[in-house]
């Protein structure tokens, strides 16, 4: 039994942050419907297409564990769906620009008056409510609006945004939290209530401390590159057939790296180096000496010697190196999902483990509109006159 076995998702997000809050909600046993526009479907769904299967594999890597449904709830027709489908709903996700939902007839006031047990959470740039509610914004946008990107690049570079949408990925992770806590609470209450997540939000808090230390002591951080701006020595070194990633936080593993690893006993009483403070005032001095000093010998004996000093270390690897790794084989990260057009497509597994609630064995993201007329029947509770009515009248044949 996964541990949210007989919830169901009325998913309407496309794109990033909402499927990947779907997502999880999946693999956590959670029932997802995909409604998608019969016109195309999920946006994604023409991004990088796969030169081997002809498919979307930004899609395929978002929308595993989902039904999908094409549903034009822009007609009477497709809204009157929707409704009946909410009346056995537990959840419904939507990432539409304010007001949308409303628009059709589909708005938070709406799915509670048929069930006012639903938990709505809605997901967007900036928010339901005030002056920024009608703008679009995409992660670069806010990335950039918010302070991130300013924290991000070499220190005498600039400004640069993380290689993946990195405030999508934590925008769906807290709307994913507070779906579970509002299951919870309605657990106690038997009433739903509305969620609003935006990534603007999302953004400032993940600033994490660079917040407090202006809040607190007026000071706005920079960038440390793969350096940090409050511990040393942290950062990228190469060894002489590499580059390997180091991070050290505190006295008691300087003390071992300079004993046990550099074999450089002095460097741990050099003044300069004799305590964190010291050493992010003195960091490029002492990456100076350290960078000589790595280049002398090969990666794998540096990683050993760290390894046996309990000093956190590791390869720096590019997307193919890190997913042919010993470490991804070992943990069994790779997994072949059953999918109805290509027989399987590989993905990720979830990296939660849960002991006695599992998460569910994958499945593919689905092709769109696979799963229509099952949707329609199972949950709006269509017999199957109104189902072909249904399709043949608004949604064009999609099945």
């Amino acid at each position: 039994m996964t541990a949210l076995e007989g919830i169901r998702v009325l998913d309407f997000t496309r794109v990033l942050a909402g499927p990947y809050c779907s997502m999880t909600l999946g693999d956590l046993g959670a029932e997802i419907v995909k409604i998608e526009n019969p016109a195309g479907g999920d946006d994604t769904r023409g991004f990088s297409i796969s030169k081997k299967l002809g498919v979307s594999t930004y899609f395929l890597a978002v929308n595993r564990n989902k039904k999908s449904a094409a549903i034009d709830f822009r007609k009477p027709e497709g809204r009157d769906a929707i409704l009946a489908m909410a009346k056995n709903a537990d959840v419904i996700v939507e990432n539409f620009r304010t007001g949308v939902m409303d628009r059709y007839g589909l708005g938070y006031e709406a799915i509670r008056a048929v069930n006012p047990k639903l938990v709505f959470c809605s997901i967007s740039a900036y928010g339901r409510e005030g002056a920024l509610k009608d703008r679009p914004g995409y992660d670069p946008i806010v990335q950039g609006e918010s302070g991130f990107m300013s924290l991000t690049g070499e220190r005498d570079g600039g400004p640069i945004r993380t290689g993946v949408s990195i405030i999508d990925i934590i925008t769906g992770l807290f709307a994913g939290e507070a779906i579970l806590a509002a299951l919870i609470a309605r657990g106690r209450t038997g009433e739903g209530q509305r969620i609003d997540v935006p990534l603007y939000d999302t953004a400032i808090n993940m600033l994490h401390h660079a917040t407090t230390e202006y809040l607190i002591d007026d000071k706005v951080l920079g960038r440390a590159g793969n350096g940090n701006l409050i511990a040393q020595p942290v950062g990228v070194y190469e060894a002489s057939d590499g580059p390997m990633m180091i991070a050290m936080t505190n006295n008691r593993m300087f003390s071992a790296f300079c004993n046990d690893v550099l074999e450089r006993p002095e460097f741990a009483e050099d003044p300069r180096f004799k305590d964190n403070m010291a050493r992010v005032d003195n960091g490029t001095a002492l990456n100076t000496e350290l960078y000589a000093i790595f280049a002398g010998d090969t990666r794998g004996n540096w990683l050993r010697k760290l390894d046996t000093a309990g000093i956190p270390a590791g390869e720096v690897l590019d997307v193919g190196e890190a997913l042919s790794s010993a470490a991804v084989i070992e943990r069994n990260l790779l997994t072949r999902q059953p999918h109805s057009e290509f027989g399987e497509v590989p993905g990720i597994r979830s990296p939660m483990t849960l002991s006695g609630t599992p998460v569910t064995d994958q499945i593919g993201a689905p092709v769109l509109g696979a799963h229509t007329e099952a949707v329609l029947r199972e949950v709006a509770g269509l017999d199957a006159v109104a189902i072909d009515a249904m399709i043949t009248k608004t949604f064009s044949g999609i099945r």
